[in-house]
């Protein structure tokens, strides 16, 4: 075969195959399959066309026993959402709704889909579109269900050819056919009249029909949510051709219901089954607006307590030895905690190399427990102070100032620089910290005391929440107590080392090998810098890059100047230096640094007391977590546990609203928050269930109390 036919052969060949793998790939891209369900953006149009409706539907097909929601979701859940990228000017009209079905699930009933249901929304292009095809992308976000519920997303896209005239698609004609005969009228058929009254407890429908039109059964499904009670029995009766539907308000309603606006599902004597009347009616009520009805749960949703369990006590009642007695237990598991581990880690060096030789061991043990306590009696001096200024302040309130935030980063970036051996700052001040150090041991044991609480501040281990939130209710007495307790708890167990040398046998033996020990040790304190400007970045916005890196810079400056020799030039550089990073620190808290809107997660809503008021009134548990961004705790738990999949279904599965209490900021409203619930600082979550008290989690989550706290609320038996 001669080799021009060959090559012709093979490239028809790969241009077949790479025309094959585009069709593939495209078809890929515009139907997806995700455990439960299968999803495909279809288009009614074969080409679209400008000045004219161009259909396009997303097709559910779902497995058996498995559902997802109408635009009112019922008791539980949520409707499907779809985000559309479209060309300039193209723009995308809102779903048509087929008509629901209700689906009872224990004692909750819900509204949506079994089987296979089309959403269809109309696209319009502009009159100018020049574009030869149109390209359309879909984000759909729906929640499948069944005796679990299960968050689901796809991305599904297509592109059609433009055309001066839009022509039909006869692959997807009956479907959309079908689906248009699943929409609701949009007004009652021809002849019927339909009228609204209050009655106690709901509203009655009346529908005055035709002679001959006889109505065997009906449903309503409101568009709004939060005023009908779903799960109520929706009972017709009849008299003649008058047809009364008596409709129950929700129990604790979120507002007035003064108007009647949703689809009525009328079955007629004698008309076959799969062919029910389904219209739409909005009707003001005439007369008064319907009463809730007597509820002794709906008084009960007016006033919450707080049943502080598993992990925490209650705090209303904590006498002053307990919450002391908690406080130190408290301060001895914050060593444990990610927050301390950077300053302990330079103590436990420090010990190996017996650095504590210049004074006695008792003493240093002494002084450092002192510096812990100091501290702890400062930062509880100074709250108390501001709190009596007027200030709603709580536990790691100073994190809560940008400066302080970017001055620590800083700080940590030259400590860390110092065990690199880049940054000794042995000429600048003899070392420190190592000559410096070595000639000054009472003040260092202090001083490290003092660093540690600094750093220790933003962390709240198990036990300590509860003290403080009591600490803060008692006398100023019992306050300083319950903080000189914490101290105490966590000055002892590095104490008890460096006192009796014995308990410090475990410890390997000094050598070369501590050299780069030191070293290594800098890797933490440069990820506490990391996570210090990523705290500041959420206070400030991205700003805070300019703050900490000219902040770096002037440190680097510093190590450069320290190699020069001694003169003007030296001292120069090094006061620019230190003038350079003091700006650094103090530019973030200057006016006009303070603070950015931050977007809560998707699932999450912002808690703000007027939102956490409405939410009340759903009848749903609430979820609510109190956090911070300098909260290392609070970020450990939401990676690890609040962001899991079996715990997104276990929210899901109960019906559970989440909310959160961002605190990275001042928020008074947040901190008196806090303080009803017993606490003062974070994390804190704080599970309100539909009725009854509010239930305080551990403040170190698992999976496993997560999913124990819903278990009561999933909405039907089988979820595991």
């Amino acid at each position: 075969m001669p080799i021009p036919l060959l090559l012709t052969l093979f490239l028809s060949s790969l241009l077949a195959g790479l025309a094959d793998r585009g069709r593939a790939e495209s078809n890929h891209r515009a139907e997806a399959r995700t455990p439960h369900a299968s999803v495909a953006l279809l288009s009614e149009q074969a080409t679209a066309a400008p000045r004219s409706t161009n259909w396009l539907g997303l097709r559910f097909r779902l497995d058996p026993g498995w559902h997802i929601y109408w635009r009112n979701p019922g008791d539980s859940g949520y409707p499907p959402r779809i985000t559309w990228d479209l060309p300039e000017g193209v723009t995308a009209g809102e779903i048509l709704w087929p008509t629901p079905e209700r689906l009872p699930v224990g004692p909750l009933t819900n509204f949506g889909y079994t089987g296979e249901v089309i959403l269809a929304s109309p696209i319009t292009l502009p009159t100018d579109y020049a574009g030869l095809h149109l390209p359309v992308v879909a984000t759909v976000r729906w929640l499948v269900c069944a005796d679990v519920c299960i968050p689901e997303s796809a991305t599904l896209a297509l592109t059609l050819p433009v055309a001066a005239a839009a022509s039909p698609d006869p692959q997807y004609a009956d479907t959309f056919a079908r689906t248009r005969a699943r929409w609701p009228l949009a007004s009652p058929p021809a002849g019927w009249t339909i009228s609204a009254l209050p009655r106690q407890g709901g509203v009655r429908l009346q529908f005055e029909t035709p002679p001959g039109v006889v109505i065997s059964a009906a449903n309503f499904f409101p568009f709004g949510e939060g005023l009908m009670d779903a799960a109520a029995a929706q009972v017709l009766r009849r008299d003649g051709q008058q047809h009364e539907l008596d409709l129950s308000v929700a129990e604790v309603p979120l507002a007035p219901w003064e108007r009647v606006s949703g689809i009525v599902v009328a079955r007629l004597a004698g008309a076959k089954p799969a062919t029910p009347a389904a219209f739409v009616v909005d009707q003001p009520l005439t007369g008064a607006a319907a009463a809730a009805p007597d509820s002794p749960a709906a008084e009960s949703q007016r006033s919450t307590t707080v049943d502080a369990s598993l992990d925490s006590p209650p705090t209303d009642s904590l006498p002053l030895l307990v919450a002391a007695l908690l406080a130190f237990v408290g301060g001895a598991l914050l060593n444990l905690m990610p927050c301390v581990f950077p300053v302990l880690s330079i103590k436990l060096l420090a010990l190996v190399r017996n650095e504590h030789q210049g004074i006695p061991a008792g003493r240093h043990a002494l002084l450092y427990s002192i510096g812990v306590i100091s501290a702890f009696v400062a930062l509880a001096v100074l709250l108390l102070v501001l709190r009596a200024a007027g200030a709603s302040l709580g536990w790691g309130f100073h994190l809560q100032s940008p400066a302080v935030v970017a001055s620590l980063a800083l700080l940590f970036f030259a400590l860390a620089l110092s065990l690199s051996g880049a940054l000794p700052i042995g000429s600048l001040a003899d070392d420190v910290p190592g000559t410096w150090r070595l000639r000054h041991p009472e003040f260092d044991a202090l001083a490290s005391g003092g660093l540690a609480v600094l750093v220790a501040s933003p962390c709240t281990a198990p036990l300590m929440g509860a003290a403080l939130g009591a600490a803060l209710t008692m006398p100023t007495g019992g306050t300083l107590l319950v903080f000189v307790a914490l101290g105490l708890g966590m000055a002892l167990p590095f104490a008890l080392l460096v006192r009796y040398p014995l308990l410090s046998c475990w410890l390997p033996r000094p050598g070369p090998w501590m050299v780069r020990l030191k070293e290594f040790l800098a890797l933490p304190l440069y990820g506490t810098v990391v996570w210090l400007t990523w705290v500041l970045a959420e206070q400030i916005g991205s700003s805070a890059v300019i703050s900490v890196g000219g902040g770096v810079v002037a440190i680097g400056l510093l190590a450069w100047a320290r190699r020069l020799a001694g003169g003007w030039l030296r001292r120069c550089a090094v006061a620019l230096a230190l003038a350079s990073a003091l700006g650094a620190a103090i530019w973030p808290g200057l006016p006009g640094r303070d603070g950015r809107s931050r977007e809560t997660d998707a699932a999450w809503q912002a808690w703000t007391p007027e939102a956490f008021a409405s939410a009340r009134t759903t009848q749903r548990p609430i979820f609510v977590d109190f956090t911070a961004a300098w909260c290392v705790t609070c970020q450990v738990n939401k990676r690890l546990v609040l962001e899991r999949a079996e715990v997104l279904a276990a929210f899901a599965a109960s019906g559970t609203l989440l909310m959160r209490g961002d605190w990275t900021r001042h928020d008074p409203t947040i901190t008196a928050e806090l303080a009803r619930l017993g606490r003062s600082g974070v994390p804190v979550y704080a599970f309100f269930p539909p009725q009854g008290e509010a239930r305080l989690l551990p403040e170190i989550l698992t999976p496993g109390v997560v999913i124990e706290t819903l278990r009561p609320f999933f909405r039907a038996p089988g979820h595991s």
